[in-house]
């Protein structure tokens, strides 16, 4: 057998491999696939203002909302890129804990699509209040249904030493939302 033919018959044997793994479910678990990533802006309002607290103590049940803006957003499916998002988020925060923290966040797209999301976590960093902070959640409907959404947001630097001066009522971002399909 010259080398084309045994080139054609080892191709033949792969594809053969790997339909009948397919047929089998012998094939690897699907690895999660990143959906989409997006970029924007946002507000974020707090109330009562949060404050540096020593532990161990909580900090007092604190409402988190706010809004912003999705100014860029990269697709695998296409979409649109751009849209505006609100979000309501509430559980025990200081400067730099969250304790449990829960809420929602409703995303408009541009072309009247929606996504809602259930959050089910609230990572903060050292600096939570001023520093980076991350939520964790399920996208439940719409656009990206079935998804888990990461948000990382990067706050206003200066927010930490105002949360721990003053206290905090309100901080900007720039956060950056990663749809993550785990089927």
């Amino acid at each position: 057998m010259d080398s084309r033919n045994r080139a054609v018959s080892t191709g033949l044997a792969l594809v053969l491999a790997v339909a009948t793994a397919g047929i089998t479910g012998t094939a690897a678990a699907q690895e999660p696939a990143v959906d989409a990533t997006c970029a924007g802006s946002l507000t974020m309002n707090f109330s009562p203002p949060v404050a540096f607290l020593l532990p161990p103590a909580t900090g007092p049940f604190t409402v988190v909302t706010g809004t912003g803006s999705i100014t860029t957003c990269v697709a695998l499916a296409g979409g649109p890129t751009t849209g505006t998002f609100a979000y309501q988020v509430q559980g025990n925060v200081t400067c730099t804990s969250a304790g449990t923290a829960t809420g929602t966040l409703d995303i408009a797209w541009a072309d009247d699509t929606e996504s809602h999301v259930v959050l089910s976590n609230l990572l903060l960093g050292f600096t939570s209040a001023g520093g980076a902070a991350g939520l964790t959640g399920t996208v439940t409907s719409g656009r990206f249904a079935g998804d888990q959404l990461q948000v990382v947001n990067v706050r206003n630097p200066l927010a930490y030493l105002y949360c721990v001066l003053t206290g905090l009522s309100q901080t900007t971002g720039t956060p950056t939302l990663i749809f993550t399909d785990l089927e």
